[in-house]
């Protein structure tokens, strides 16, 4: 029966160590010309091309560290690079479709991007009306190189938001 035990109890070892799970997740951070964040000046030589012309824009941005690699996951939110709701007296808050991308880091240079398009949540930080809370989050499961994002209004998660980007 020992013989059988310990084989097994590696084999669990192996599935739950650290190294192979998710990070946690982690709320993209808020930026807009008027408001910059400290991913600002990483994040937005990376979307110069994109928010040429878009007098307003914002980006959301995280950095994740796993398995000795930094990666940099962005969000850009504009005015034509976005798939919109409804933007009428009557309409309800949801969430727009909008270019995300996750850059690979190393010495500081990026050697490699993914992208994709995901759900943006990110109320502005002057809007007394809106909710606060509601926010885009991200995280990184190294064992499949997949960085999965979920949107969060009025404390739920957004069923349609939940989307996955395999990284390259």
């Amino acid at each position: 029966m020992n013989r059988l035990v310990m084989p097994a109890a590696l084999a669990a070892c192996a599935i739950l160590s650290p190294a192979h799970s998710e990070t946690a997740w982690q709320r993209l951070t808020y930026s807009d010309p008027r408001h910059h964040s400290v991913f600002t000046p990483l994040v937005a030589p990376l979307w110069q091309r994109e928010l040429a012309g878009t007098p307003f824009h914002q980006i959301h941005a995280t950095r994740i560290e796993a398995d000795g690699a930094t990666y940099l996951v962005s969000v850009a939110f504009a005015g034509g690079l976005c798939e919109m709701g409804a933007n009428g007296r009557n309409a309800v808050a949801e969430p727009a479709i909008c270019p995300a991308r996750v850059d690979l880091l190393r010495d500081s240079k990026v050697v490699s991007t993914t992208r994709g398009r995901v759900c943006s949540v990110a109320p502005l930080p002057e809007d007394a009306t809106a909710n606060q809370s509601d926010r885009t989050e991200v995280r990184f499961d190294p064992a499949t190189r997949t960085v999965s994002f979920r949107s969060i209004m009025s404390g739920k998660p957004v069923r349609t938001c939940q989307r996955q980007m395999k990284l390259r």
